[in-house]
């Protein structure tokens, strides 16, 4: 369960990073724009592995923006890091549940006689009359 929370406290980031005076312009308005589609995939993920893969093309999209904008070293430092811990939130491992019937045999217990094993009949001999 930790990879929904890491990527749920990095679209938190990303939606207050504007108001910090860390992003400006487009950068604001795609740091946003992203975090509040993070902050709805992250929880999703639990349950869908398309939400995880959404959620790592995300990071790898916010992570690539850094080499088109220009922006603060600041700025920048933050968008890298949210991208590469969107990154690990979406491709991080899952436990795997398997579910096993169980199965009571029907076996009949060994019957000893000396050093011979006799197995029981597996029906019921009758009694003669």
């Amino acid at each position: 369960m930790f990879a929904p929370a890491l990527g749920a406290t990095t679209a938190v980031w990303l939606m207050l990073a504007p108001a910090l005076n860390l992003e400006s312009g487009p950068r604001a308005t795609l740091s946003i724009a992203s975090g509040v589609v993070a902050f709805v995939l992250a929880p999703a993920g639990v349950w869908s592995r398309a939400a995880r893969v959404a959620t790592a093309w995300l990071g790898l999209a916010l992570a690539l923006v850094n080499f088109v904008l220009p922006c603060s070293i600041e700025a920048l430092a933050s968008l890298a890091t949210c991208g590469m811990a969107l990154i690990m939130a979406g491709i991080a491992p899952w436990p795997v549940i398997e579910r096993r019937s169980i199965s009571v045999s029907s076996a009949v217990p060994a019957v000893h006689a000396g050093d011979d094993e006799v197995t029981a009949p597996s029906r019921p001999l009758r009694a003669a009359a």
